[in-house]
């Protein structure tokens, strides 16, 4: 059975994958129709997995009617996490981080989810244009109403994140839970800022895109000449790793998130793909060792500058210092 963890610094325990539904209800080629996405929650909930993830947008509104469904007799056995933002809704009011568009969001979700609250909340994505203040006390009201239980940041910059917890513990708001961001082996960019600062404020990272879409799932050698250099060269070393390990490459993918810390967020159009997802096992530290050198991230400025031997030596005369961790405060 999966296992369970605490999301971030909260009491929240979720299961350590998180089902998206970005596919379920679209009648699109890469969708899945009802009969199918009911299917799967089914699979999930019977492996074990409590933590599904959804928003307004997926299917048109067909994704949280259909996790509505699914939720009747096991409400309380299931965290729940939607978002708000994007709006299908072309009106000028209906869309973005705003008090007004975040409200009728949330009362729309609860309608079509068929609960009166929301286990955890995601802004979707950083709009660039609504205070930061008139969001956190957006949420804020909502969790004090009941209609939400947690909030989090997707899609959010480092620096706005930071401040949102600086912010709501000045202000004695209710605090950010976690962040979700795009995290893969191939895609490590968040190791520069988002996730030192999500360790060091104590947030849940939920990590969307594991399989970048299914290139890091293994797959036919003519699909993955179609993919992007950095991408095809990442998934051609995951398959070496696959095939001298006998772990599916799907199981080592995900399984390299899950040993960092983070929780995946798995997304199907079948029965078939949710499976390999499903296929979890420990993966021996040597082979996540491996995995973790397929694509190393490159610390960018000013980290590959202020962690530089060069100036590591005036700042601390030993540039091994770097690298010992520092004491915590008593």
């Amino acid at each position: 059975m999966m296992q369970h963890r605490l999301l971030g610094g909260t009491g929240l325990r979720v299961s350590s994958l998180c089902l998206g539904t970005l596919t379920f209800g679209d009648e699109r080629p890469w969708g899945a129709d009802e009969a199918t996405s009911a299917a799967m929650l089914g699979a999930f909930a019977e492996a074990g997995g409590t933590f599904i993830d959804t928003a307004p947008n997926y299917g048109e509104g067909r994704a949280e009617e259909i996790v509505g469904k699914f939720l009747k007799g096991r409400r309380d056995k299931t965290v729940v996490a939607t978002k708000f933002t994007a709006s299908l809704d072309p009106h000028p009011l209906a869309g973005g981080n705003g008090r007004k568009a975040m409200r009728a969001s949330v009362e729309a979700s609860l309608k079509r989810l068929g609960t009166d609250y929301i286990d955890l909340l995601w802004m979707h994505f950083w709009d660039g244009t609504t205070p930061l203040e008139e969001i956190l006390r957006g949420l804020d009201d909502l969790m004090r109403e009941g209609k939400i239980l947690y909030a989090g940041l997707s899609d959010t910059p480092a620096w706005l994140v930071s401040r949102a917890l600086t912010l709501a513990e000045w202000r004695g708001w209710d605090r950010i839970a976690a962040i979700q961001i795009e995290y893969n082996i191939a895609a490590r960019t968040p190791e520069r800022e988002l996730l030192p600062m999500a360790a060091a404020l104590d947030l849940g990272v939920v990590c969307w895109g594991p399989l970048a879409a299914g290139a890091l799932a293994g797959g036919e050698p003519t699909r993955m000449a179609k993919l992007p250099a950095p991408l095809a060269a990442a998934a051609s070393a995951l398959a070496d790793v696959s095939r001298d390990t006998d772990y599916p490459a799907a199981a080592l993918a995900i399984g390299w998130l899950i040993g960092r810390g983070h929780i995946p967020l798995i997304g199907a159009r079948t029965g078939e793909q949710l499976a390999a997802s499903l296929a979890m096992t420990d993966i021996p530290a040597e082979i996540l060792a491996r995995i973790d050198a397929i694509m190393p991230p490159e610390p960018g400025f000013p980290h590959a500058l202020i962690g530089s031997s060069y100036l590591r030596r005036f700042a601390l005369g030993d540039p091994q210092l770097i690298a010992a961790p520092r004491r915590p405060r008593a």
